[in-house]
Order: C-alpha cells, then structure tokens, then sequence
C-alpha cells in the first residue's frame, strides 16, 4: 500500500495520507488541487505531524484558495489538532471528524443559493466533535 492515495470525487479531491512520506503527500496534494478546488485531506491512518507536512498543508491550502476553494482535514488525531493550535493554523482548515462529512459539507457548499467559499470571511465548518 502506497503511503498516500488519491481519490477522485465529484465535489472534491481526497487524499488518503496512511503514512507521513512527504514527497508522496507533496505530488498528491499538488495532483489534488489541480484536480479540484476542493480538496479533502484523510488523515484517519495518521496520529503525528511534523513541520514539512504542516507545511505541506499550508501550501496545498493557499494554492486551492487562489482557485476558489478550500482544504479541509478529516479524521485529525488530537495530537495533529494539538499542532495545529500551536502552530496557530487551526483556522485554515475547517475539520471534520470523517471524510463524508466533509465531502456532504463541501457538496451542500457548492449547491446553488449558497454563500459561496470565503473561508477568509468566517466561513463556519462543522468542527470535530467525537475527540
């Protein structure tokens, strides 16, 4: 098994991240937001995050934010949500407790009549809850 899958959905892009190997997450994250302008980060098969991959994040998020969309993390350990606070880039990225969630999140986003994505002007995300 690859240390990072790529699946393609209607309303998004998932990246599968099984392992923390940052030249594989770096090509699917890229792979990703050329795909869709949404893009959704599993992070179920990891329960640690080191500074690359923050980084890693970070710039997936800003590029999907110049095409109109947004990175959102599913499935975050409390240890990676613990980074996130510290490293104070919590708010870049709406969190969701599994993958469906946020593919019906971003899925009822995009459907006529709604706001839009302006993650910069308070766009509330359902937050993780069962952690």
């Amino acid at each position: 098994m690859s240390a990072v899958e790529l699946e393609e959905h209607p309303v998004a892009a998932v990246v599968r991240v099984h392992a923390c190997e940052p030249d594989e997450l770096r090509a699917a994250l890229a792979a990703a937001v050329a795909s869709r302008p949404h893009v959704v980060v599993d992070l179920a098969g990891v329960h640690t995050l080191d500074d690359t991959v923050l980084g890693l994040l970070v710039r997936a998020h800003r590029n999907a934010r110049r095409r109109g969309g947004l990175v959102c993390l599913a499935a975050p350990s409390r240890f990676v949500i613990t980074v996130l606070h510290t490293m104070q880039v919590h708010g870049l990225f709406p969190l969701f407790d599994e993958r469906d969630e946020a593919l019906d999140w971003l899925r009822d986003l995009d459907e006529p009549g709604e706001q839009g994505v302006d993650r910069l002007g308070g766009l509330e995300a359902r937050q993780v809850t069962g952690l």
